[in-house]
């Protein structure tokens, strides 16, 4: 299987690779990769499974059945919709009253396609932005 790695940092992507693995195995050296980033006096080391959600028009081609079909494939209305998992590496973090903000996180999924692939990515950036830089993000657009 084709993994995507993301490394993020304060809103930005600092590394993209594609590895091929099995997934908790490339999960697993990437949480080693991040062990020896993190600094315990610091912030804490997390990882967190998300199930994230891709919604495509109907009809589908065979070989996107084929694809998708590994990762819950669904009907709902006029769409097909899947669920990937990401796992959400963060070793660089702190706590603001109670929730979590992530600085430096590595991304991990599996690849299905450029279109999900690019979905992450930005998943990945925002997830390490300030909320400042969110909201101007919205203002622009």
């Amino acid at each position: 299987m084709k993994i995507l790695i993301i490394r993020a940092e304060e809103g930005n992507i600092k590394d993209k690779q594609f590895i091929e693995g099995e997934l908790e195995q490339v999960l697993k050296e990437v949480v080693v990769k991040a062990l020896n980033l993190w600094n315990p006096q610091h912030s804490d080391l997390v990882v967190v499974k998300h199930k994230h959600e891709v919604g495509l028009p109907l009809p589908l081609k065979k070989e996107q059945y084929d694809m998708y079909a590994r990762f819950n494939l669904r009907r709902i209305g006029d769409k097909a919709v899947f669920e990937i998992p990401i796992y959400v590496v963060s070793y660089e973090n702190e706590w603001i009253e109670d929730s979590i903000r992530d600085s430096k996180v590595f991304v991990v999924a599996p690849y299905v396609d450029e279109a999900t692939a690019s979905n992450i990515i930005e998943l990945a950036k925002s997830i390490t932005s300030t909320e400042e830089e969110v909201e101007e993000e919205f203002e622009e657009e």
